[in-house]
């Protein structure tokens, strides 16, 4: 569990839309292993078990490392667009350190600190939870072979689109980052990651009914 430093929770909340599979961070690994063994048998029947049980030690080391570095939430999604097309991709969500300061000033720094690239779009955006810098960027990926079972690797493209956004009273910052190969649905992937970063609160939900049709509400630190 991330906490400030005073020991407390951090103050984090989030919405997610219809269509996402979260996985469960917290959850005992051995049965986390297993969950990702199986699906992936649903997902590719005619793979070896070594093949399985090699991409599902993969998954877990690469998450745990990804859990260290700060990652509070890892899910995919699998949306389908009013043009009939599958978007897929992986949402992440982690918490960093940033430097002591106004939490205003924090899009802007973290934009200066992202390099110029050819295929990348810069901009600061305001969301509900406050100003957000916010990175589009088309690149090519090394997926190791280990994920999958196999030896080797392999390269993808991917466009991602990632929001960073200050705590105001605390000097952290949460990352979200929202990645897809669907390059086709690049208007439905912005405006879903643009989503999902509007649904970042720093301030607890009120307490209440809600709506069956309301997207679920979490906190990574209960």
């Amino acid at each position: 569990m991330a906490t400030a430093d005073s020991g407390r929770p951090l103050p984090l909340w989030y919405t997610l839309p219809e269509g996402f599979r979260p996985v469960d961070l917290w959850a005992d690994p051995e049965v986390r292993m297993e969950a990702h063994y199986t699906a992936l048998a649903e997902l590719c029947p005619d793979a070896t078990t070594g093949q399985l049980v090699a991409s599902a030690l993969g998954f877990e080391a690469a998450l745990g490392r990804l859990v260290e570095d700060g990652l509070v939430h890892f899910s995919s999604f699998v949306l389908r667009t009013d043009d009939d097309l599958l978007l897929t991709g992986i949402c992440q969500i982690s918490v960093t350190d940033r430097p002591a300061g106004d939490p205003h000033l924090y899009p802007h720094s973290a934009l200066r600190a992202h390099p110029d690239q050819p295929d990348s779009h810069k901009a600061v955006v305001e969301l509900p939870s406050g100003l957000a810098a916010v990175v589009v960027a088309d690149q090519a990926v090394t997926v190791p072979g280990t994920l999958f079972g196999v030896e080797g690797e392999s390269t993808s493209a991917v466009r991602t689109a990632t929001f960073h956004l200050a705590f105001p009273r605390i000097p952290q910052a949460v990352v979200v980052s929202l990645s897809t190969e669907i390059f086709e649905a690049e208007e439905e992937f912005l405006e879903l990651a643009t989503l999902v970063a509007a649904g970042i609160s720093f301030t607890a939900p009120t307490p209440g009914p809600v709506p069956k049709s309301a997207p679920v509400a979490a906190s990574p630190f209960g």
